[in-house]
């Protein structure tokens, strides 16, 4: 049998057809389209030790991996990098993370699984969230990756992937490798203003959401503060940080 039973999840840019639309006369918009697209194909990479197989097409992308602790850990990293690196070039996303049966490889990808993660993300998922379903749920439980999950203060038996756990774990305590977070979380916070103040209807909803998530778990929980929506819309003089993952070695190979 052609199909395997894997986590699978589809990730969607929200935003992007106004994006496509606005960029026909603006240089700026232009580059703030590829910068985009360049971050979503090339932040997270393949890694056949857990059969994590990635695909991108226009403003989407799909993820699967194994259905075995490793692979569940390395998916959740994948698309905790690839929220984190959108977010800091004011690009959202949305999607919605399953398991189900998948033939994925690097030219074709079909399945039941594939279909039900998409339904989430059109579907279920409202604000920008990668949902996550309860089987995987009970999954992330099961490994101890909680902490990786967290639930919907609206409705507490729906849980979504938490894309700003590096933010909310932030400690500007300086040591070897730190990642200094606080330009970046300016940058974030400064977006978040913005679109509060010029988004309307259903987008401004779509803030307002991110705004809550960031205010309790980053700037009441961490170091890196509140969204103050006057002081942040005065854009910071910061940069926003570019992150990738990638396999450090091939893996050992068996000896007959």
């Amino acid at each position: 049998m052609f199909y395997k039973e894997k986590y699978v999840a589809f990730i969607d840019l929200l935003g992007f057809s106004h994006l496509v639309r606005a960029s026909a006369e603006s240089a700026p918009t232009q580059a703030a389209l590829i910068e985009a697209i360049e971050r979503l194909k090339n932040t997270a990479c393949c890694n056949p030790a857990i059969d994590l197989v990635i695909t991108h097409f226009s403003d989407c992308l799909v993820l699967s991996s194994s259905r075995t602790p490793a692979g569940l850990f390395g998916i959740l990293q994948s698309i905790t990098t690839v929220a984190e690196n959108l977010l800091v070039v004011d690009m959202l996303v949305r999607g919605g993370l399953t398991v189900g049966s998948i033939y994925h490889d690097s030219q074709f990808m079909f399945g039941p699984g594939m279909l039900a993660a998409y339904d989430m993300e059109r579907c279920k998922a409202k604000y920008p969230t990668i949902l996550v379903a309860p089987e995987v749920k009970a999954d992330v439980d099961d490994a101890d990756y909680s902490y990786m999950v967290i639930p919907d203060d609206a409705e507490l038996n729906r849980h979504y992937v938490h894309y700003l756990i590096n933010f909310s774990t932030y400690d500007p305590t300086p040591h070897h490798g730190l990642l200094i977070l606080d330009g970046p979380a300016r940058l974030v916070r400064h977006f978040i203003a913005r679109r509060l103040s010029t988004d309307k209807g259903r987008t401004l909803e779509k803030a307002e959401w991110l705004e809550r998530y960031w205010n309790k778990m980053v700037g009441t929980a961490g170091f890196l503060g509140c969204v103050d929506r006057t002081a942040d819309l005065q854009k910071p003089d910061a940069h926003p940080f570019r992150s990738r993952l990638a396999i450090a070695g091939a893996p050992p190979r068996s000896v007959d």
